[in-house]
């Protein structure tokens, strides 16, 4: 009678231990998916990053992702299938930074492209591949202020910029200046007073844009990803947060945003008149 009870014992172990391990297997196997969210970027190949100085935007309705990589902003494709997970070759801006902050964009660049595989786990999500760990972001809780709730005043700025192998312009408003420069380097620049009835116009035309929707914005076409166009971007901050658009074609900028971009270049070429 124990031989027989030892048995059952032996066997319900067993049978407890596998289907422990099969659950944690199909934990492992379980297919995820990236909600629309923004995740800032704590850990690049293992190497800890300030909160905000990466971030990384999900669209699943439109399978693109854009974000900051410390130096430029980016945008690409993306599929998943179950864990796994392939991005498009990355497009970004062509700033020029720091050695270091280039460095580590590049890095983070690289290890996007080498993922293989995501994890999803509460706020935290995570990029591998056969060789181990390559980065891990944190959800971004901040609340995104829509263009009614924000205090403008003096903590409003606007950026365009647009390149091409033989050009380059630069040009920075704010309520008090306004920074132009064609030096890729930005070390000679123009500053010149920002005229109150242009700032003015700005802050209508801004209030028009959802800001939150500037980072996913679809370009009507492609041509600066084969110099058929300058490449062109546009990027609002307020404070310190900073929403930048796709890189889009210098003349042809996204629809929701045309008014805009064509009140900056108006202005532009109003302060640059004798």
């Amino acid at each position: 009678m124990k031989t027989v009870l030892h048995l059952f014992i032996i066997i319900l172990t067993l049978s407890s231990c596998n289907s422990s391990k099969t659950a944690l297997e199909n934990k492992d196997t379980m297919p995820q998916t990236i909600p629309a969210a923004t995740y800032l970027i704590t850990e690049v190949n293992s190497e800890t990053i300030n909160p905000g100085a990466l971030n990384i935007t999900f669209n699943p309705t439109t399978g693109k992702v854009t974000g900051h990589g410390g130096c430029n902003s980016f945008f690409a494709t993306y599929t998943t299938e179950g864990n796994e997970i392939a991005f498009s070759p990355i497009a970004a801006s062509k700033k020029l930074c720091p050695k270091a902050i280039s460095q580590l964009e590049n890095d983070y660049f690289t290890a996007l492209k080498q993922a293989t595989h995501f994890n999803v786990d509460g706020a935290t999500i995570s990029f591998s591949n056969t060789e181990g760990p390559l980065i891990k972001g944190q959800l971004q809780v901040e609340a995104v202020k829509t263009p009614k709730e924000v205090d403008y005043k003096d903590r409003l700025r606007v950026k365009y910029e647009s390149f091409s192998r033989t050009d380059f312009d630069f040009i920075l408003l704010s309520k008090v200046q306004a920074v132009t420069s064609k030096d890729k380097g930005l070390q000679k620049t123009t500053i010149t007073p920002m005229p109150a009835d242009d700032w003015k116009a700005l802050k209508v035309l801004i209030d028009a844009i959802e800001l939150s929707e500037i980072t996913t914005l679809t370009p009507p076409s492609t041509a600066h990803q084969y110099d058929g166009a300058p490449h062109a971007s546009l990027a609002i901050t307020v404070g310190d947060v900073e929403y930048a658009s796709p890189a889009f074609d210098h003349g042809n900028p996204p629809k929701s945003i045309e008014a805009l971009v064509n009140k900056v270049l108006s202005i532009k070429e109003n302060l640059r008149k004798p």
